[in-house]
């Protein structure tokens, strides 16, 4: 069915407004059509259910960021892969028959020429894959896979990419509108999918801006060009007397803030179970620690937890959940916690002040608890 759709395909060309006579192409999918990325799809997914099965049977072991975290056998996006096995010779040979298997049901075929294979040293497995060992595990999706003590020069091709954009013939003659489009549209999103997922360096951050600095303020490629304005003053809003330039550091926090509250909003992805699993496995995200030694991707999403925790407030359920005095839960109250002036330790939760039979609020112990104006608030929330 799959050839059929891909095999009885005609097209049509429109020439001067007048349509041509339908011809069959010989090779290739089409290129726009919706099914095109299906296929391929259909391709991954074979490949993936091979790596399941194979884990599921205990063929291959995968890697666990924690004891009590999930294996992971494979990651995948569009064409890139990465595969985890146990190094030695059963492992190296079981990824090697999954791969032949693929290859032979599928009609792709591994390019051994542009995989490679990354372990610790003495480990002699190889020449069982026969692809060649790389001594430092290579980017993936444009980040590093391993971050070492030297973040810095780990993100060194943001600053590369900065200039290589800057010194192109195309901008040396850009008028002062066109350098704050070029910086807004093209310099600006460099760094952006870096900032979603870690926490650059401060000092990374400052080189980057003053890369923009400098060319916003240059007036030619010879010639440096005086600051007459800070570049704090230039990222203000336009209405403010800026210019709506980024600023990194602060835009980096926003971004991984995200990142915290997709982990809230979906825990059963695969990012979500793993960091929960070896950082607060028996807490939530809100009440996580950073913890020893912590990986830079958690310490990235944890650095933006307190502006996140700014802007969340719960919304009220049962209530069993859910502290009077400690947690965010009356809209309007964002920026202060409820002072503690109850004498009654009984009343501690949410669930406390309602009524479990009638799912209404205990109107009279609210007001005889809260201040006229928080009593006001909480009989206000809707009950979900």
């Amino acid at each position: 069915m799959v050839l059929k759709c891909v095999s009885s395909v005609s097209y049509s060309v429109v020439f001067n407004g007048i349509v041509s006579e339908s011809f069959l192409p010989t090779r290739g999918l089409r290129q726009g059509d919706t099914l095109s990325p299906f296929l391929f799809l259909f391709c991954g997914e074979g490949l993936s259910s091979l790596l399941r099965l194979a884990k599921a049977s205990n063929i291959l072991k995968g890697v666990k960021a924690s004891r009590s975290g999930p294996a992971i056998s494979h990651l995948l996006f569009a064409d890139e892969c990465i595969l985890f096995a146990e190094a030695t010779e059963r492992g190296a040979m079981s990824l090697k028959q999954i791969l032949m298997e693929y290859g032979a049901n599928s009609g792709q075929c591994v390019n051994y020429d542009k995989s490679s294979v990354f372990f610790s040293t003495n480990t002699q497995v190889r020449e069982r894959l026969v692809v060649r060992r790389s001594n430092d595990i290579e980017r993936y999706l444009g980040l590093p896979s391993m971050v070492g003590r030297r973040k810095h020069s780990s993100f060194q091709n943001l600053k590369d990419r900065f200039k290589q954009r800057i010194d192109s013939w195309s901008i040396r003659f850009l008028s002062q509108g066109g350098k704050e489009v070029f910086i807004k549209a093209v310099l600006q999103a460099i760094p952006t999918y870096s900032m979603a997922c870690f926490l650059l360096p401060k000092s990374l951050c400052s080189d980057l801006e003053g890369i923009i600095a400098k060319f916003w303020w240059q007036k030619s490629q010879n010639r440096k060009g005086i600051h007459w304005c800070a570049w704090k003053d230039l990222c203000l809003l336009k209405e403010d007397g800026g210019l709506g330039f980024q600023n990194f550091e602060k835009f980096n926090v926003a971004l991984l803030a995200k990142q915290g509250w997709r982990l809230i909003n979906y825990p059963d992805s695969l990012l979500a179970r793993v960091l929960k699993a070896k950082y607060y496995p028996n807490s939530n995200f809100s009440e996580a620690r950073v913890g020893n030694l912590p990986s830079l991707t958690w310490r990235s999403v944890w650095a933006a937890k307190g502006l996140l925790d700014k802007g969340m407030c719960w919304r009220v359920g049962t209530g069993d959940k859910i502290s009077i005095w400690t947690d965010l839960w009356i809209s309007g109250n964002e920026a202060d916690r409820i002072p503690n002036h109850n004498s009654n330790e009984s009343i501690q939760l949410v669930s406390d002040l309602i009524d479990a039979t009638s799912r209404n609020w205990k109107t009279e112990l609210i007001r005889s608890t809260f201040t006229d104006d928080i009593a006001g608030k909480i009989l206000q929330i809707p009950l979900a």
